[in-house]
């Protein structure tokens, strides 16, 4: 095997790994959160503990977002979980409710801290139709997944990609897929992102309904959780447009939590993007 190939098999070894003990940042949850056809949507997160000892995963901190909580109840430690050697358990949206201060809705991220090796990954769940009102099992429904990522693995400073999303340029009708950007920052000093999509000619878009010129910088606060609806800009009167896969470009002056979003208007169907780092320009050498 030459060096080459070794290096390769190492990166992929210690990819799969499971993270060790410290912090994780989950980018997005959301609990009985409005969509913005009618849909509620809730996550529930998995632990897996692929160790011969227990790990105990504890809820550290809430990114907001925002979050309702008309009845507080008092926390008087930090909730916990414990996951036995070599099995999984589910943390369910019920139980995040009441460790979320008895909370009746939030959306943001979370900051969990593990005492050992442990997967964590989650699902968000459209709970359209379902019967099961307390929520105190595991969630039924169309869903997104989303895994949890070590705080020292966040992308750092630099420029990312955000590939293959999609927008609707201009629908006769409604959009038939709608693309969000998310950021989730669990440190204390704010991080500045500059949003660009190389390829608009127009060099203009919208986030959230507003019309911005590209590239175009946001601030995220330290300890807080954003996320951005974008969408192309049409001239008035313009003909009915369509379908348009692109690129988001995103560059960061410190570590956060990246992900885009992007769901089928038309099955309801969710695809999680996770950022992709964009290589500099090598020199060519002479």
């Amino acid at each position: 095997m030459n060096h080459r190939h070794l290096l390769s098999w190492m990166i992929l070894a210690f990819a799969a790994l499971p993270a060790m003990a410290g912090e994780l940042v989950l980018p997005a949850f959301a609990l009985n959160l409005e969509g913005r056809n009618g849909e509620i949507w809730s996550s529930e997160i998995y632990l897996t503990n692929p160790g011969d000892q227990p790990v105990q995963v504890e809820l550290a901190r809430f990114l907001p977002g925002n979050i309702n909580k008309p009845t507080p109840c008092d926390l008087f430690m930090s909730p916990t979980r414990v996951v036995p050697p070599y099995s999984a358990a589910v943390w369910t949206a019920a139980g995040l409710a009441t460790d979320l201060g008895c909370a009746e809705r939030a959306r943001g991220g979370l900051v969990l801290r593990a005492d050992g090796p442990v997967y964590v990954t989650s699902r968000l769940v459209n709970l359209a139709g379902r019967d099961d009102e307390e929520g105190s099992t595991v969630l039924s429904g169309r869903g997104e997944a989303f895994e949890a990522i070590p705080i020292e693995e966040l992308p750092g400073a630099g420029s990312h990609l955000l590939p293959a999303l999609l927008w609707h340029r201009n629908p006769c009708d409604t959009s038939s897929f709608d693309t969000s950007v998310g950021f989730a920052n669990p440190g204390q000093d704010p991080v500045e992102i500059r949003l660009d999509v190389p390829h608009e000619t127009a060099r203009a878009m919208r986030i959230n309904g507003q019309e911005v010129f590209l590239p175009h910088s946001l601030m995220i606060r330290g300890g807080s959780w954003r996320q951005f609806r974008l969408s192309p800009v049409v001239e008035e009167g313009a003909p009915c447009g369509g379908i348009e896969s692109f690129l988001l470009r995103v560059e960061t002056d410190g570590p956060i939590a990246i992900y885009g979003s992007v769901i089928d208007r038309k099955s309801g169907d969710p695809r999680t993007v996770s950022p992709v780092p964009l290589r500099p320009v090598e020199t060519l050498e002479r």
